[in-house]
C-alpha cells in the first residue's frame, strides 16, 4: 500500500477518495486549508495546505508516495483558473521537488477542447494539459455522471429536472470511481494516461431520475411524470436570487444537455475493468437504504 495525499479532501470527490483509499490501506494525508474545520475518518492525516499557496506544498506533500488531486474552484473564472490551472501546476512541481511518483487528478467529461465552453472546463483543460507535460507520473480520470448525484434532483419525493436532458447518460457509482483511482496508483502501466470513467449502461437522466425517486420513495414513478424546469428559468433563479451559487453545476447541465455523455470508457474497461455496481444494482441498495431509514 501507499502514502497518498489527497487535496480537495473536504470536497464531495476528495471526501469519497479519502474513505476510500483509506478503506484499502492506503495511508492517506488529507491536505486541507482549515484542518480544525476538517471531518475526517479517524486514521486520516490531516495536514495543513492550499494549492493557490505554493509556500504551503512542500511541508504537505513530504514523504508521500503518491498525490491524489480532486479541486473544485466553483464557478468564479478567476478562482477556477487559481485552483484548477495554476493550482495543478504549484502541486505537480511541488510533488516533482519532493520526489512524489504519481500524481493522480480527478477531471470532469467535459474537459476536453471539443466541449469546454465554461470557464472551469477550460481550466480543467489546461490543467490536465500541463499535468501530463510535467516530469512526475500522472493519471487523469474525466469522469462522468455520478449516480449519487440523483438525489439533487429530487425534491419531496418527486423527480425534477432542469433542462430536457434528452441525451443518454452512463452513470457510475461514486465508490467504483474511486476504487480505480485506488488501483491506479500501483499499476504502471494507467501512468501518464487519461480515462473516461463511466458507467456501462445507458439512460437518460430523465429515467435515471426516475428510477432513483421510485427507489428512496417505495413508489412506482414513471419517466414522463418527470417535472422539467428550463435552463433559462433557473439560469434567472441564480442570478436573482441565489447570489450565482448554481452556476457550475448549471453550466454541467447545459452541457449535458448538450452533449450527454460524451465518455470513450474502452481503456477505462480494458484497465480496470467494468464498473462493479451496474444501475440497477445501486438502486437496489437505495431502496435497501430508504427502507431501513423508514422502519
Amino acid at each position: 500500500m501507499a502514502r497518498i495525499a489527497v487535496l480537495g479532501a473536504t470536497g464531495y470527490l476528495g471526501g469519497h477518495a479519502v474513505t476510500r483509499l483509506h478503506a484499502d490501506g492506503h495511508e492517506v494525508r488529507a491536505v486541507v486549508r482549515s484542518p480544525k474545520r476538517a471531518s475526517l475518518p479517524e486514521g486520516v492525516e490531516v495536514v495543513r495546505g492550499d494549492v493557490t499557496e505554493s509556500a504551503t506544498l512542500p511541508a504537505s506533500l513530504a514523504e508521500v508516495d503518491g498525490v491524489l488531486l480532486a479541486l473544485n474552484g466553483g464557478g468564479d473564472p478567476v478562482r477556477a483558473v487559481q485552483v484548477e490551472e495554476r493550482g495543478v501546476v504549484n502541486v505537480a512541481a511541488a510533488a516533482e521537488a519532493a520526489g512524489v511518483g504519481r500524481i493522480l487528478l480527478l477531471s470532469g467529461m467535459f474537459a476536453q477542447p471539443a466541449y469546454a465552453t465554461h470557464p472551469w472546463e477550460q481550466a480543467e483543460v489546461r490543467g490536465e494539459q500541463l499535468l501530463l507535460e510535467s516530469p512526475v507520473p500522472a493519471t487523469v480520470f474525466r469522469v462522468g455522471f455520478i449516480n449519487e448525484t440523483l438525489a439533487k434532483f429530487v425534491r419531496g419525493g418527486r423527480p425534477v429536472l432542469i433542462g430536457r436532458q434528452p441525451h443518454p447518460i452512463r452513470p457510475i457509482a461514486v465508490d467504483d470511481i474511486m476504487a480505480a483511482a485506488s488501483r491506479a496508483i500501483g499499476m504502471p502501466r494507467t501512468a501518464n494516461r487519461v480515462y473516461d470513467v463511466a458507467g456501462e449502461q445507458a439512460m437518460t437522466l430523465r429515467e435515471a431520475a426516475a428510477a432513483y425517486a421510485g427507489a428512496i420513495t417505495g413508489k412506482l414513478v414513471a419517466p414522463r411524470g418527470v417535472r422539467v424546469m428550463p435552463l433559462w428559468f433557473m439560469g434567472a433563479v441564480n442570478r436573482l436570487f441565489l447570489k450565482g451559487e448554481m452556476t457550475r453545476p448549471l453550466g454541467i447541465l447545459a452541457s449535458m444537455n448538450r452533449h450527454g455523455d460524451v465518455t470513450a470508457t474502452t481503456d477505462c474497461f480494458r484497465d480496470f475493468g467494468i464498473p462493479p455496481t451496474p444501475f440497477a444494482q445501486w438502486i437496489a441498495q437505495q431502496r435497501a437504504i430508504a427502507s431501513e431509514g423508514s422502519s
